[in-house]
């Protein structure tokens, strides 16, 4: 099911119609339509149209609701070639497959590049913000839904960071110097309320839109990161992995009593490992780690799509490796078939032109629709 063109870049996973049934929508840059959906039918999924203009949406999308309508909707960022930030409105009870979604600005201004956002209540109103970089102008900026969502939107800062040249954790392909990305969310402080991780750094909410940083490995803000309790007890971890690049998966426990983050290697070597996710695959009560490296260029072709099982004690004596040599980037896990158990969206960039694979997990038990 090739969405077209060359160069998907970004994946989100939402109930678009509302059945039961997770759906997913691949974004495209380098040919129309750049939005498209796949809603689950009995036999398989229907395409749906979303954007039929030629847009340049960066990596890293969400979904949300946001005209609270009970409709989830879609935030999307443009890449380097790109100063804005849009959400397109589902049409809820309307949704046609030949209809374009309509496209409401969020941000047309400043700086280029939207790498990763994300939805999360920060400062626990029960609403949910929105959270994106913008690699830019250096910042990471949030918004709260506006009253009306299709007007104008009031955009501030959380963090910004300075260009500065770091000790490299990993031998990047496009990080500029000390560039930012990745973005997930944890209550690391053990206080009820949910912060901001991303950028090797995780980010406490004070109160009147002020935020306080605190670094967790200065050498490695470039990469993806996933946030969890994979060690039971204590605050959560955060595991980074480098996205565009090689470097290794690093597994970030806190310590109380020198009140540092201290890193344990999980796999030495990781190439482009710009999918991942903490997630309790098998139910047995502990977090496992879901990964995926890139066929970049159509390069690495050993990569490997893994489960990392986990037993609770930060530890992952087993390994399962879901496939080799196929293109993973951004991709996605979650219950696509309505089964019960959780299955995997396999967005490749631009191996085969637009390459997706869907993994279903013990085939599919049953259907809902």
């Amino acid at each position: 099911m090739p969405n077209g063109g060359n160069q998907q870049t970004c994946c989100t996973v939402a109930d678009f119609n509302k059945d039961g049934i997770a759906d997913f929508v691949i974004g495209e840059r380098s040919k129309s339509p750049s939005m498209v959906a796949y809603i689950r039918t009995k036999k398989g999924w229907d395409k749906y149209i979303i954007d039929d203009q030629l847009r340049t949406p960066e990596a890293g999308i969400c979904s949300l609701d946001i005209n609270g309508d009970g409709y989830p909707d879609i935030v999307a960022g443009g890449d380097y070639q790109s100063n804005q930030v849009w959400w397109y409105e589902n049409p809820g009870r309307n949704l046609t497959p030949s209809i374009p979604w309509k496209r409401h600005i969020i941000k047309d201004w400043g700086a280029t590049k939207h790498h990763d956002i994300m939805a999360i209540d920060f400062d626990r109103d029960g609403k949910q913000e929105i959270v994106f970089w913008n690699q830019g102008c250096q910042t990471l900026f949030f918004a709260r839904i506006p009253e009306d969502p299709t007007g104008k939107w009031e955009v501030k800062p959380v963090y910004k960071y300075e260009r500065k040249e770091y000790p490299p954790r990993a031998q990047y392909k496009f990080n500029d110097i000390n560039e930012h990305e990745g973005l997930d969310q944890a209550d690391i402080d053990d206080d009820g309320t949910l912060d901001i991780v991303g950028g090797a750094t995780w980010f406490k909410y004070l109160g009147q839109d002020r935020f306080e940083a605190h670094i967790i490995d200065s050498t490695y803000h470039y990469s993806r990161c996933a946030a969890g309790q994979l060690i039971k007890g204590g605050k959560p971890e955060v595991v980074l992995v480098v996205g565009d690049g090689i470097g290794p998966m690093l597994l970030y426990t806190y310590n109380k009593k020198s009140g540092e983050w201290k890193s344990k290697t999980i796999i030495d070597k990781v190439t482009n490992g710009h999918s991942l996710r903490l997630i309790d695959i098998d139910k047995d009560g502990n977090l496992d780690i879901w990964f995926a490296e890139m066929r970049l260029d159509g390069g690495n072709e050993q990569s490997q799509h893994c489960i990392l099982y986990g037993d609770g004690k930060g530890n992952f004596n087993r390994k399962e490796i879901i496939s080799i040599g196929e293109d993973l980037h951004e991709s996605k896990i979650a219950d696509v078939d309505g089964d019960g158990d959780l299955d995997i969206i396999g967005k490749g960039y631009n191996l085969t032109g637009g390459n997706l694979n869907i993994w279903l997990q013990n085939g599919t038990k049953r259907n809902k629709q």
